[in-house]
C-alpha cells in the first residue's frame, strides 16, 4: 500500500514539474523583438533632444522681432572752427568736447519675413533629423528580422536532425539484434553508428550556432531568452504596398524645401526693413555740437532701410540653389531607379521560391516513402547500409530544403517590405 502510494506521489510530482515548466515557457514574436530592440536604442532620447533644439532654434529665429535695449556712452574731442558768434557757445573748448551716456531702444516692425522663413527652415531641419533617426531604427528592425529568421531556420534544422537521430537509434537497436542473431556483419552496424555520430556532430554545430544567435538577440533586445519559444511569423501581404513610402523620399523632398527656404531667407536680406527707435540720456551728444552745458536729451522716430545694390548677389545665390536642386533631383531619380530594380528582383525571387515550395511537399513525401522502403530492405539484406544512409540523407536534405524555402520566402517578403518602406 505504502509503495503504491509512493509511486503515485512521484508520478503526480513529475506531472506538476512538467506543467510548471511548460507554463513558465515564454512565447516571443518577431514584432516583440523589434520593439524591444528599438527600446534599447537612444532614439527616444535623440528625438527629445531634437525637440529641445527645435524650440531653441525657433526662439532664436523669433529674436529678430524682439525689442533691443542697450546702454550707449561716448566721449570725443574735436577741432571746432567757430567763425561767427554763437550765443549758446560760452566756451569754445567746451564746444569741442562731446560726451553722453544713455539708453538706446529699437523695435523691428518689418524685417523682410526673415523670422517666418527662418522658423520654417528650422522645422525642416528638425524633420530631417527625425527622419534620419527613423532610418537608423529601420536598420535595427532589418537586423532583428535577419537574426530572428536565421534562428528559426536553425531551430527547424535541429528538429529535423533530432528526428533523424531517433530513427537512426531505432535502426541501430534493430541491427544490434540482427548482429547477435548473425544476420548482419559488424561492419554494417558500424557504418550506421558512424553516420549517427555525424548527425550528432551536425546537431552540436547547429546548437552552437543557435546559442550565438540567441545571445546576439538578447544583447539587442535586453531580454532573457533562456526558456523561450520563438513563434513563426505569418507571411505578410506585400502585393498592395505603397512603393513611395521610403523615408529616403521624404528626405529628398525635405532637402528640396530646405533649399527653397534658404533662398527665401537670403532674399529677405534684400527687402526693406522698418524699425522704431528711441534714445535718451544725459550729456552733450553729437547732434548738439555747440551746447556748452550738458543736459538731458531724447530722440525718437522710425528708420527705413532699403538695400539698393544687393540684388546681384542675391541673384547669384539663387542660381547656386537652382544647381543644387538639379543635383539633388538627379540623385533622387537614381535612388528611385535603383530601388525599383531591387523591388523587381525581390518580387521575382518571391515567385521563384513560391514555385519551389509548391513541389517541396511532394518531393519530401516521395523521399519518405523510399526511406521507409529502404529501411525494410536493410533489415532483409536487400540493400546495403550505405544505400540506406544515402537515401536517408536525401530525405533529410529535402526536408531541410522544404523548411528553408518557407523561411526564405518569409525573409524575401520582409526584405520587399523594407524596399517599399513598410517594415
Amino acid at each position: 500500500m505504502v509503495k503504491s502510494f509512493f509511486k503515485k506521489s512521484v508520478w503526480l510530482w513529475g506531472l506538476l514539474c512538467i506543467s510548471l515548466t511548460l507554463s513558465a515557457q515564454e512565447y516571443v514574436t518577431l514584432e516583440q523583438c523589434q520593439q524591444w530592440a528599438i527600446s534599447q536604442t537612444s532614439a527616444n532620447v535623440q528625438k527629445d533632444l531634437n525637440d529641445q533644439i527645435l524650440k531653441t532654434n525657433l526662439n532664436n529665429e523669433s529674436s529678430y522681432l524682439f525689442p533691443k535695449l542697450s546702454i550707449n556712452g561716448r566721449f570725443s574731442y574735436g577741432n571746432v572752427d567757430v567763425s561767427y558768434p554763437h550765443p549758446w557757445a560760452d566756451d569754445i573748448n567746451m564746444a569741442r568736447m562731446q560726451y553722453h551716456i544713455g539708453l538706446d531702444f529699437e523695435q523691428v516692425v518689418f524685417e523682410g519675413f526673415r523670422m517666418h522663413f527662418g522658423r520654417q527652415f528650422a522645422r525642416l531641419q528638425n524633420e530631417a533629423e527625425i527622419a534620419k533617426i527613423d532610418l537608423s531604427l529601420n536598420e535595427v528592425k532589418d537586423k532583428i528580422v535577419s537574426i530572428y529568421l536565421n534562428l528559426l531556420i536553425v531551430n527547424k534544422q535541429m528538429g529535423i536532425i533530432k528526428s533523424v537521430q531517433n530513427t537512426y537509434d531505432e535502426q541501430i537497436k534493430r541491427l544490434k539484434v540482427m548482429l547477435q542473431e548473425g544476420v548482419i556483419s559488424q561492419n554494417t552496424l558500424s557504418q550506421l553508428e558512424v553516420e549517427a555520430l555525424k548527425m550528432q556532430q551536425t546537431y552540436d554545430e547547429l546548437q552552437a550556432n543557435r546559442e550565438s544567435l540567441v545571445s546576439t538577440l538578447e544583447i539587442l533586445t535586453g531580454r532573457d531568452f533562456s526558456n523561450t519559444e520563438f513563434l513563426m511569423p505569418e507571411l505578410p501581404d506585400v502585393d498592395n504596398l505603397d512603393t513611395n513610402a521610403r523615408l529616403e523620399y521624404k528626405l529628398f523632398d525635405n532637402q528640396m524645401r530646405q533649399m527653397d527656404f534658404q533662398r527665401k531667407i537670403y532674399l529677405s536680406n534684400s527687402l526693406p526693413k522698418v524699425a522704431l527707435f528711441a534714445t535718451g540720456g544725459y550729456g552733450r551728444p553729437d547732434y548738439q555740437f555747440y551746447l556748452s552745458r550738458p543736459d538731458w536729451y531724447y530722440l525718437a522716430g522710425v528708420t527705413l532701410k532699403v538695400p539698393l545694390i544687393d540684388w546681384a548677389r542675391s541673384s547669384g545665390f539663387g542660381k547656386v540653389i537652382d544647381i543644387q536642386k538639379e543635383v539633388l533631383a538627379s540623385q533622387e531619380a537614381d535612388f528611385r531607379k535603383s530601388n525599383m530594380i531591387s523591388i523587381k528582383e525581390k518580387q521575382n525571387e518571391i515567385v521563384r521560391i513560391e514555385k519551389l515550395i509548391q513541389l517541396d511537399s511532394s518531393i519530401t513525401a516521395k523521399y519518405a516513402e523510399l526511406t521507409k522502403t529502404y529501411s525494410g530492405q536493410l533489415a532483409n539484406g536487400t540493400v546495403t547500409v550505405f544505400d540506406y544512409i544515402k537515401q536517408h540523407n536525401d530525405e533529410l536534405q529535402s526536408r531541410m530544403n522544404q523548411e528553408l524555402h518557407h523561411i526564405q520566402l518569409l525573409k524575401a517578403k520582409y526584405e520587399l517590405m523594407a524596399l517599399k518602406g513598410i517594415l
